[in-house]
């Protein structure tokens, strides 16, 4: 694992788009007035772009126009906003008609720590789950972000790929095979962390702390949320003793939520923990990681409760 921290996953993104808008003209990209660096050479290419400015339902009903008219339209706003403020949008024009239409939306969980629950990507995961069609993305750095793009280009279904709003360190190397939707960052023998974005880097320091303990932690970045890779997963956790989610989202529909279903659904009797935000808003302010220690998602806290449940299941024994 290398500690270099990349640009932003958004604009690793971007960089990687601009080559294939510049291929295929009837690409589309539509801002709800937000920019990025490596958005810009995409802006200036004639009749490839159009920013809508602060209307993000316009957004997806201008992208859906286009889409039906032969186009792929790629959408970007702040998380929060290309999805909770459009899911009528999202639901029926561009699920429903099942177009070929990618929703970027950057800021996932807590990146706007600051700004309070209105811009706090959080929720989302569990609101937009349900809709058929939609392949739901959580990459963990800028080298998968560079690969989404033509991974996205590809795939001709909707799709919603949730960006941190900064660049983090880099886990994977260019070239990497993202096929599966899931990779393994750290192997393990006793305990698996299923974690995605930005903590399948909490999970790896937490892993490293689980060996003062003599747990042998696995940790999966799940980075397909939907559609799962459920023959893997269900690999994965064959010989675990315990399973861990980590999420910095709501624990109720989220991540650690589908897991939960696939285990019910596949008669897994492993014990399972899952780790995030319980059901209140924060209006906390003093920075994300100070939103993680109030909230059980700082380094300690997560340890003591793996710990807590690894004793209640006798894993020490």
């Amino acid at each position: 694992m290398s500690s270099t921290k990349s640009i932003s996953m958004r604009d690793s993104y971007f960089k990687a788009l601009y080559p294939i808008f510049l291929e295929d003209k009837k690409t589309m990209l539509i801002s709800a007035d937000n920019g990025a660096p490596y958005m810009d050479p995409i802006s200036e290419l004639p009749n490839q772009f159009r920013n809508v400015g602060i209307a993000e339902q316009q957004l997806v009903g201008m992208a859906c126009g286009h889409a039906r008219e032969g186009r792929k339209v790629w959408v970007y706003a702040i998380d929060a906003f290309v999805t909770l403020r459009c899911i009528e949008f999202i639901k029926l024009d561009m699920c429903a008609m099942n177009l070929p239409i990618t929703a970027i939306g950057v800021g996932s969980g807590y990146a706007y720590d600051i700004m309070g629950p209105t811009h706090h990507g959080v929720g989302i995961i569990a609101t937009m789950r349900p809709w058929p069609n939609l392949t739901i993305w959580s990459p963990s750095d800028g080298a998968m972000s560079s690969a989404l793009a033509q991974i996205s280009y590809e795939n001709g279904s909707p799709q919603y790929i949730r960006f941190d709003r900064e660049g983090l360190p880099d886990l994977y190397g260019n070239g990497t095979d993202f096929s599966d939707g899931i990779l393994v960052p750290k192997k393990g023998s006793n305990v698996t962390i299923v974690a995605t974005g930005v903590m399948v880097h909490q999970a790896l320091k937490i892993a490293k702390e689980l060996e003062k303990f003599g747990m042998d932690a696995e940790v999966l970045d799940l980075f397909r949320l939907k559609p799962l890779n459920e023959e893997a997963l269900l690999g994965y956790v064959g010989s675990s003793r315990l399973v861990v989610t980590l999420e910095e989202d709501f624990l109720t529909g989220g991540m650690g939520s589908s897991i939960a279903e696939l285990f019910v659904d596949n008669g897994v009797e492993t014990p399972l923990l899952r780790i995030g935000q319980g059901q209140t808003f924060v209006f906390d302010l003093g920075g994300r990681e100070a939103i993680w220690e109030k909230y059980g998602l700082d380094e300690a806290s997560i340890v003591k409760k793996i710990l807590t449940r690894a004793e209640k299941i006798h894993f020490f024994d």
